[in-house]
């Protein structure tokens, strides 16, 4: 039976029950139709889930448990305009919980303005759907910072099971990176024979690094 889960990222030991917002019991009791006495789980997205019971609109909290990052993925990705395909990647990122997505120009990205609140709200619900006790930190910069992103995933590199112990990679725009920014990271690394898409990138490239 699917367990369905909240994320709160207040939530402490030492708390009894938890009090829902309004717009979370609506989800709740009225899209997943979960009733009085039915199990929630609770993601602080920091690895712990806690376990309770509804009651009317608080969670009865009865038990909690710990978890470990398997691996620790810090992800840069350069500006791409689509929105669906923005929140695709923040959502299948968070699934497959990597510790952090950074967003920022290079020198073929899109110029746009992303909205960091959206992108919290689309990792939170990726929480919530998968039952992650993992969200990722997400930042947006203003530049590629090479030297904690030192890892590049560009097509003239060697195949990623030869760096693949490098976990802060760096997923450029789909008009590749500069010649310029190729010189700076101290690793290159190809994950196909062919340019993919961005979210592809995102997705392939982390999945080779767990």
């Amino acid at each position: 039976m699917h367990i369905p889960t909240v994320f709160d990222s207040k939530i402490l030991d030492t708390f009894k029950e938890l009090q829902l917002s309004d717009e979370k019991l609506h989800h709740l009791k009225n899209v997943l139709r979960i009733k009085d006495m039915d199990e929630i789980k609770i993601s602080n997205g920091k690895g712990k889930i806690y376990f309770g019971n509804l009651e009317g609109n608080v969670v009865s909290l009865k038990s909690n448990q710990e978890f470990e990052r398997k691996n620790d993925i810090n992800v840069f990705i350069s500006f791409i305009q689509d929105k669906d395909r923005l929140r695709f990647i923040v959502e299948k990122l968070t699934e497959l919980s990597v510790s952090s997505i950074n967003f920022g120009p290079s020198d073929h990205s899109q110029k746009i303005k992303v909205d960091l609140d959206k992108l919290n709200m689309w990792s939170i619900s990726a929480v919530e759907q998968s039952g992650n006790a993992f969200k990722p930190d997400i930042f947006i910069s203003n530049n590629l910072d090479f030297e904690k992103f030192n890892h590049g995933l560009d097509i003239t590199g060697k195949h990623i099971t030869e760096n693949n112990s490098m976990k802060n990679i760096a997923i450029g725009p789909e008009g590749g990176w500069s010649n310029n920014e190729k010189d700076k990271f101290k690793y290159l690394s190809n994950i196909g024979d062919f340019t993919l898409r961005t979210e592809t990138a995102s997705i392939l490239g982390v999945s080779l690094l767990m």
